[in-house]
């Protein structure tokens, strides 16, 4: 299928997304059946009909995510940005991987790694299945190593370098990746991966600054960013300055850097999915085939899932409204 005709139902896609009104609509509900009831006459109420429990309702939820997400590679088929489709997707690949150590490194069961995973097979390398039963730091770099699928260092002494090396591997292949969109695409679909290189970079720089990270790992540690600030640049900021510089250097980021120097690390990362959607949300695209617009449809796909989830969890475990909406990427 052509690359036009995987933009225009990218578009059509889009237009089934909930939206920030009805999300926080959502979020103001006061129980399950509330909010069951309110999604009944969506596309994601035939899935939440026979939904009893939580955990029901998520797999509810997480069964719509993954059918569009199957959907949107469908309709790819073999046109020309369906190799960098499945590189960009793929970060869920590394999230997987790295919310499972982080949990099981934290004396999490599997089962309860398992429900943070966003399961989706036809673009992962790796098996997840394996890593979930990885006992520790050393048994999962050899499953990751035995999978080729990620150039790893010989020694790699933590779960933080290894996270900055699976990501060194993404970004790496995406950018590559980016010959396969048209030209005029180009250019607003690597400023957004410089987005994400730029936040994951300051995250580094913020640890080492309050001194929760060596200067000397911080600096392998740093991603090479094409469109953003560059690693020599960032070094030199890791010798000289400490936290109050970078809350200076990135206002734009302030609320992000914040939290990481607040060991907030949970409300950094809805900040930082905050911030990529904002800057997609602000592009001015003139053109209506733009292949920018299937990006921004799975970002905004992903802020979808991801308030669902925090919403449900929310309700049933009584959360203040205040606090609830803290947790939406929408809000």
């Amino acid at each position: 299928m052509s690359l036009t005709y995987l933009i225009c139902r990218a578009h059509g896609y889009a237009s089934r997304l909930l939206g920030r009104e009805l999300i926080l609509e959502l979020a103001s509900t006061q129980s399950l059946q509330q909010l069951v009831e309110r999604l009944a006459t969506t596309e994601y109420g035939e899935k939440l009909k026979t939904a009893r429990t939580l955990m029901e309702m998520e797999n509810a939820i997480t069964e719509v995510f993954l059918n569009r997400l199957r959907s949107l590679l469908k309709v790819a088929g073999e046109s020309r940005g369906i190799d960098f489709l499945k590189s960009y997707l793929r970060r869920y690949e590394v999230q997987n991987i790295i919310w499972i150590l982080r949990m099981r490194l934290g004396k999490a069961s599997k089962e309860e790694a398992s429900k943070l995973l966003i399961p989706i097979e036809e673009i992962s390398e790796v098996k997840i299945e394996d890593i979930l039963e990885a006992e520790d730091l050393t048994q999962a770099l050899e499953i990751i190593k035995r999978s080729k699928a990620y150039r790893l260092p010989k020694t790699i002494n933590s779960l933080l370098e290894l996270e900055a090396e699976l990501w060194k591997n993404y970004y790496s292949r995406v950018f590559e990746r980016t010959s396969r969109v048209p030209a005029g695409d180009r250019v607003e679909i690597r400023k957004l991966l410089g987005l994400e290189i730029e936040l994951i970079n300051l995250r580094t720089c913020i640890l080492s600054a309050i001194k929760r990270l060596d200067r000397s790992i911080a600096e392998r540690m740093l991603i090479e960013n094409p469109a953003g600030t560059s690693r020599r640049k960032l070094r030199h900021f890791l010798e000289s300055y400490d936290e109050k510089f970078y809350l200076e250097h990135f206002p734009a980021y302030r609320s992000y850097l914040e939290k990481l120097i607040s060991g907030e690390e949970p409300f950094a990362e809805i900040e930082r999915l905050r911030i990529l959607k904002r800057f997609a949300d602000k592009r001015r695209i003139p053109r209506f085939i733009s292949f920018f617009y299937v990006i921004k449809y799975l970002l905004d796909l992903e802020a979808e899932y991801r308030d669902l989830r925090a919403i449900l969890i929310s309700i049933h475990h009584n959360i203040p409204n205040d606090v609830k909406l803290r947790l939406l990427i929408n809000s």
